[in-house]
């Protein structure tokens, strides 16, 4: 058993389950200590064939952001399709077709004075000051999606590279 791979790949209780078949793909890939069950191996072969649908200008931050540690896409996030981190939540495209990413509030604050974006209003009247949204600036996601995936991570100092 590969203990540091698994130390570092906990799979959350609150897991989808394309987050569950990720994880289970992984772990064959480093580790391996257990074979998968039929069972397993029926869903992932369904979960190779359902792929969630991505906005075009999103895939390529999907793309990259798949090969971090503990990134998924999948499962629903205000009502969208989302990147998460061990289940936690942490940039997708809305259904109104904005990006949007989850940084700490003094950031987000300070981005909006910038004009890169504005919070994050899922509702009328409903503002979430630790997402920050983004019209149409495609080139900036991955920047912004990585400094959401290091704020998810808990890591501190989070600040985007321009």
């Amino acid at each position: 058993m590969n203990a540091t791979w698994h130390a570092a790949h906990r799979l959350s209780r609150k897991a989808t389950a394309t987050e569950r078949l990720r994880w289970h793909l992984e772990h064959q890939k480093a580790c391996g200590c257990r074979p998968l069950t039929a069972t397993m191996r029926k869903k992932l072969e369904a979960a190779a064939r359902e792929v969630p649908e991505i906005d075009p200008r999103f895939a390529p931050v999907v793309k990259a952001m798949l090969r971090s540690a503990g990134v998924t896409y999948g499962g629903k996030g205000f009502g969208s399709t989302a990147l998460k981190l061990r289940g936690k939540l942490f940039a997708f495209v809305s259904s109104r077709g904005r990006f949007v990413a989850k940084l700490p509030r003094a950031r987000v604050e300070a981005l909006v004075e910038e004009r890169v974006g504005r919070p994050f209003e899922p509702g009328p009247g409903r503002v979430m000051k630790e997402w920050l949204e983004v019209d149409d600036r495609p080139a900036e996601w991955l920047a912004l999606a990585r400094e959401a995936h290091r704020f998810a991570a808990g890591e501190e100092g989070v600040v985007r590279r321009r």
